[in-house]
């Protein structure tokens, strides 16, 4: 299986279950709406830990021979699902998180995560991945919330949906000269 393929997988199996579907794309879509229509910061994260989470999610879908999360706004997307959505105590966890990944990369190199090396990067998140799993309650992490909303970001946004999944959205059927028959 095809690294994208495990990833559109994890992205449908990731749907939280009290958010239909349907109303959870729907969301996505206005999110990314929001985003399109209003470029500036909406200064939840500060200036370096949206660098950070731009930097997560662009090693979590990378650019290969299609655009990755960080074209994709994910980190914007991210920050406005976080501030918007989450409520304080998954906020808190949200930002000690990417406190967290500064720290883990500091120990091991004597720098901030948003200067690693790519590989460097992926080391750090795979460390936050294996406390993750390890954890009593892997679903209540930041890794886990890192991940979901870079998927959920990326697979509700225009390059997720057109280039990756390669989906073409039609307008439905209209009949414009059709006879309005007796009823």
């Amino acid at each position: 299986m095809h690294r994208r393929a495990l990833l559109r997988l994890l992205g449908g199996a990731s749907a939280i279950a009290t958010i239909p579907v349907d109303e959870l794309f729907a969301l996505g879509e206005r999110t990314h709406a929001a985003l399109s229509t209003d470029p500036s910061p909406l200064g939840f994260f500060d200036a370096h830990q949206m660098q950070t989470v731009a930097a997560a999610c662009d090693r979590i879908i990378p650019d290969t021979e299609t655009p990755g999360a960080r074209e994709a706004e994910c980190h914007r997307f991210a920050e406005r699902i976080v501030a918007d959505h989450y409520g304080t105590a998954q906020q808190k966890r949200f930002v000690d998180g990417l406190v967290d990944l500064d720290q883990r990369s500091s120990r091991a190199s004597q720098k901030l995560f948003v200067d690693q090396l790519p590989t460097a990067q992926d080391e750090v998140l795979a460390g936050v991945e294996r406390d993750a799993r390890a954890s009593a309650q892997p679903n209540a992490t930041f890794w886990r919330d890192l991940k979901y909303l870079t998927l959920y970001g990326y697979y509700t946004s225009r390059i997720g949906i057109q280039e990756e999944l390669e989906v073409e959205f039609y307008p439905g059927r209209f009949d414009g000269c059709v006879p309005i028959g007796d009823t």
